[in-house]
């Protein structure tokens, strides 16, 4: 650091000291200040399928006089128009954000016109700090004349390269130190999940600097445990590429462990086929689910077991990272910092013989965890609600912990889950999720999809469709296909049972017909759409 940067340093901790201690007398004088609001770290990973938290010891303990929420579905099992929902809080169908593709109905060119609605602009007028890192919207052009989207002061973002995890560029943007540059940096080989975890870290540091009476909006989102990109034959690179740490050490020499870090379990231990639903029947899904046996083909099961367990060896360095930002907040902070920790969409590998991907409507791809870990002032103990939640809730969320008034807090399709992560009673909450997928159109030009394996062997990308989840099932209706699928999930809770007969599925066919035009003119708002009744 130079000496300039370090006097800079001296003097805005000195300052925030003086304020603090003028602040404080003024207090003990008897003039009322208001309590500051609370700080929000948001952890926004890619592809984490449910299972895989039980391999991370830091983020389980959010739970710890937290939330968690075993009920909540994304919008739209696909990386892009998932993101667009948590964003703005509305509906694919409301945002026109598709697919991954700017050519296809999706990417950074559908989304573009809605930056200026995101949280960050709300939170950033509501008097917040605002920093993004990672991954942001497929297609975001990270090059030398990058545009900051409104409402962030810091941006640390990576393109495409960044699924490779150590070959990418970052930027650099923070608004009090660069206000009229657009730094960016290479990798230098760096692990990227590392570097976040880094960056993040200082980014509280330097919130304390630049703004010690406001609160900050951190969201840090890794592209990890997601797949590398434009893998080549032959290339010795893990698919599912770990830290070189958590690898084995009998492959590779930097590696802690004789088969790598699995986060406590012995690598060699764990078996994808132990997933619920793995290689199950298929003959009573919708013919595009159906297909041959995977365990007749002992290669795919050996590939699928590897990946399965590199997957679980890429989140301990999300698990590290967690636990470094965490670390960097003190004790002061803690006190006032809600921790969120979720994922755009699961990810399935075998589960009803469908190999690897997402996209579907199976509680393998939509269902992923949601843990909100409260300040350590407020209220005390582990809560855990069935309730269903869905992402187009976190922009009102975030709101509501900001103090944004309720029109606007309100104004989007979900509502916020702060009554649920604080315990409260909420009498009159949604009885259904609604998930819609448009199949991406393969032939789309420009760069590859990220998210279209090369993995042939079983693999299928479900038709366009829409469904609708209950805490007790699951309903889908396929375009072009006039059986509907159907699970009680009840009694069926890993959808192998396929019953498009039963009573329920007119109820269920009728909700969905107001839950898929939801928001638009002359029909009904989505909150009130998810109601049943």
């Amino acid at each position: 650091m130079s000496m300039t940067a370090t006097l800079r340093r001296v003097l805005a901790v000195t300052s925030a000291v003086v304020l603090s201690v003028v602040a404080a007398s003024q207090a003990g004088a008897g003039t009322t200040t208001a309590p500051k609001r609370p700080n929000i770290v948001f952890f926004l990973v890619d592809d984490l399928s449910a299972e895989l938290i039980e391999y991370m010891d830091t983020v389980k303990s959010l739970g710890e006089n937290g939330t968690a929420f075993t009920g909540y579905y994304v919008s739209n099992s696909l990386c892009c128009p998932s993101r667009a929902s948590t964003f703005t809080g509305r509906f694919p169908h409301n945002t026109g954000v598709l697919t991954n593709k700017g050519s296809d109905h999706g990417g950074y060119a559908a989304f573009e016109k809605h930056e200026s609605s995101t949280y960050a602009v709300s939170l950033e007028q509501a008097g917040y700090r605002t920093g993004y890192l990672g991954k942001y919207i497929n297609e975001y052009p990270v090059g030398a004349d990058y545009r900051v989207p409104p409402g962030w002061d810091e941006w640390h973002v990576a393109a495409g390269g960044g699924y490779n995890e150590f070959n990418y560029q970052l930027t650099g943007y923070v608004q009090e130190e660069t206000p009229g540059e657009k730094p960016i940096d290479p990798s230098g080989g760096k692990y990227l999940v590392d570097v976040l975890g880094q960056r993040a870290s200082d980014f509280i540091e330097r919130s304390r600097e630049h703004a010690p009476g406001k609160p900050f909006f951190l969201q840090v989102a890794p592209f990890s445990p997601h797949s590398r990109v434009g893998m080549k034959p032959g290339e010795k690179e893990p698919l599912f590429p770990p830290a070189r740490r958590d690898r084995p050490k009998t492959e590779w020499p930097a590696g802690q462990f004789p088969h790598g870090d699995c986060g406590g379990p012995d690598c060699n231990g764990i078996d994808v086929s132990t997933l619920p639903a793995f290689d199950e029947d298929t003959a009573d899904k919708p013919s595009w689910v159906r297909r041959q046996a995977i365990g007749t083909d002992d290669k795919l099961v050996r590939q699928l077991r590897q990946d399965f367990r590199n997957r679980i060896r890429m989140v301990q360095s999300v698990d590290d990272m967690v636990e470094r930002v965490l670390s960097t907040l003190t004790a002061a902070e803690k006190r006032n910092t809600y921790v969120v920790f979720t994922s755009d969409n699961g990810f399935h590998l075998g589960q009803h013989r469908l190999v690897r991907g997402k996209s579907t409507a199976y509680d393998h791809d939509i269902r992923v965890p949601l843990l909100v870990k409260r300040p350590a002032a407020g209220r005390q103990g582990d809560f855990v609600t069935g309730r269903i939640a869905q992402n187009v809730d976190l922009f009102a969320t975030f709101l509501d912990i900001a103090g944004a008034d309720r029109a606007t807090r309100d104004s989007r399709d979900g509502r916020s889950l702060l009554p649920l992560v604080q315990g409260r009673k909420t009498p009159d909450w949604r009885d259904a999720a609604l998930i819609e997928h448009v199949k991406p159109n393969p032939a789309a030009p420009g760069t590859a999809d990220p998210d279209a394996d090369g993995l042939k062997a079983g693999n299928a990308q479900p038709p366009t469709y829409t469904a609708v989840r209950t805490t007790g099932d699951l309903y889908v209706e396929y375009e072009g296909d006039p059986k509907p699928e159907y699970y009680d999930t009840v009694t069926d809770p890993h959808q192998e049972t396929n019953d498009p007969d039963n009573a329920r599925t007119a109820d269920l066919g009728k909700a969905l017909q107001g839950l898929k035009n939801c928001g638009r003119p002359g029909n009904a708002d989505c909150w009130t759409a998810s109601h049943l009744g």
